[in-house]
């Protein structure tokens, strides 16, 4: 089995991250390094977060 080599870089932190390792938002599409700058990345859009998620899931009865 090939290993994917390829590099993305961390929107967070910059940090370079193999493709494999990192975690991938499809939305926004960037990469974060690992769940702690996924976390900051929410932190810091937490309103269109939150705005997203009830278009997505809440509805009025």
């Amino acid at each position: 089995m090939k290993v994917n080599d390829e590099r993305v870089t961390c929107e967070i932190c910059d940090a370079p991250t193999n493709l494999d390792d990192a975690l991938f938002d499809e939305q926004a599409e960037v990469y974060f390094c690992d769940n702690g700058c996924f976390e900051d990345w929410a932190d810091d859009n937490f309103h269109d977060i939150v705005e997203q998620y009830k278009e997505l899931h809440v509805y009025a009865g």
